[in-house]
């Protein structure tokens, strides 16, 4: 059996008679959609670079129940989940366990089942136009999703924790997961969010996670992605905004060490004098895979958006980056910005990059662009003449390169958790960890 073939077995096994009338014709309508498009295939434009036969090859079912207490041994090897107060909502094989923490006051937190039967149709429908985006693992996940987080907070809380969707795998088979969550941020929130991917499955996972966020006016909202050291794992991970009047967001995607990770991001604008940063830092070595697309609809006059990410790429590890710019027709007084720099430490490494404008008003400011290069030879040199070695002056230069990025996460703890893994990369340790620039001085270069 191919792809398509093993989906919809598992639909007819496991949700043909199960659920409400509304959700089974939800799964069907979606899974039809998903039967029409088919798998991607490097003839679709927004897949081009994006070579999905290889899950064809691939026999799976649905991944198993498991038990949380691996899960929580991995929560304690994650240092900035330990040094910070905060709400952990674990995800294990896509099935949501009861949350670690005590905010119930501040957040409400249920199963996206549970609320689908009551207006989750309303609340999907605002998403739609972001389904339709060709994208069919959108279709695929509202057909197969198992089970999903609804997160919602109190209006006019200014919550001083983060949220962390700690999404964990592992199996004794190659297995599907497919997680759809709806989080709703009320009036005059302001809230940290934090999705964590962990993998420790021995074998291949196909993960099809979506989050859908709806932010209300004057709300401020900032979601991290953290996905390292995902190896056996292909993660296609899809994340829909829609924002409202004088809101602001901010998203930062970190990739390190994947096997294969398509990171879908969407964003739309609903109202005036809102602002989006979206940011981005890859590494990708021999044998993994990145491959970020964004779109940011302008759909609103007097907004603003940033998109700034930066990829390094090494061995014959292999990055994709496609960033859509779309502004309407009656979306004057737009800012648009959008930025993709990569560095290649060799001449097997391969980044296709696409940024693009779509504008139909008149009076905006946009600009894009992509550079694509080696490291600056006069300043590695001028980097030596000072004494340094130069393995670590090509670390130093590389650190420089990313650290931008890596100043634009709010949460110290996270920030410094991100430093910390980059310096390992990079092998600064020695200098990430001097505690006094006595100790500095010490330091071997």
């Amino acid at each position: 059996m191919n792809f398509i073939e093993r989906v919809n077995k598992i639909f007819d096994d496991r949700f043909l008679n199960n659920g409400s009338s509304y959700l089974l014709d939800l799964r069907k309508r979606n899974l039809d959609k998903f039967n029409k498009i088919g798998l991607p295939t490097l003839k679709h434009e927004e897949w081009k670079y994006t070579n999905l036969a290889f899950l064809n090859d691939l026999d799976f079912n649905l991944l198993p129940f498991i038990s949380s207490t691996e899960a929580v041994n991995a929560l304690k090897n994650i240092n900035f989940l330990n040094e910070t107060e905060c709400i952990v909502i674990p995800i294990l094989n896509g099935v949501v366990e009861k949350h670690l923490g005590n905010f119930e006051d501040l957040i409400t937190i249920a199963k996206f089942q549970e609320k689908i039967d009551e207006d989750g149709s309303n609340r999907l429908n605002l998403f739609n136009h972001f389904f339709e985006a060709s994208n069919p693992f959108s279709y695929l996940n509202l057909a197969l999703f198992n089970d999903g987080v609804y997160l919602s907070v109190k209006p006019n809380v200014e919550l001083e924790f983060p949220i962390v969707l700690f999404y964990y795998y592992e199996s004794e088979y190659t297995g599907l997961s497919n997680t759809l969550n709806l989080i709703e941020i009320p009036e005059n929130v302001k809230a940290d969010i934090i999705i964590l991917f962990v993998n420790n499955s021995q074998e291949k996972v196909i993960a099809n996670e979506m989050t859908n966020l709806h932010i209300s006016k004057h709300a401020n909202v900032e979601l991290n992605f953290v996905q390292i050291d995902l190896k056996n794992m292909f993660l296609i991970n899809n994340l829909n905004v829609i924002s409202e009047s004088e809101s602001n967001f901010k998203t930062n995607v970190f990739s390190f060490n994947t096997n294969f990770v398509r990171n879908n991001i969407n964003y739309d604008f609903n109202g005036e004098h809102s602002t989006t940063f979206l940011n981005g830092i890859y590494f990708v070595d021999d044998g993994n895979f990145v491959d970020n697309h964004t779109l940011v609809m302008h759909s609103k006059p007097h907004c603003m958006s940033d998109e700034n990410f930066k990829g390094i790429l090494d061995g014959n590890g292999r990055a994709v980056f496609n960033g859509k710019i779309y502004v309407a027709r009656n979306a004057q007084k737009t800012n648009a910005y959008q930025s993709n720099k990569n560095l290649l430490l060799s001449n097997s490494a391969r980044i296709n990059t696409k940024p693009q404008l779509e504008i139909y008003a008149d009076d905006v400011k946009c600009t894009h662009g992509a550079t694509a290069g080696f490291l600056d030879q006069d300043m590695l040199f001028y980097i030596i003449s000072r004494g340094i070695s130069k393995e670590k002056a090509k670390s130093l230069l590389l650190n420089s390169f990313v650290s931008e990025n890596l100043e634009k996460v709010g949460s110290n703890e996270l920030r410094n958790y991100l430093k910390e893994l980059v310096a390992r990369k990079l092998h600064l340790e020695d200098i990430f960890f001097c505690s006094s620039i006595e100790e500095l001085t010490k330091v071997s270069l």
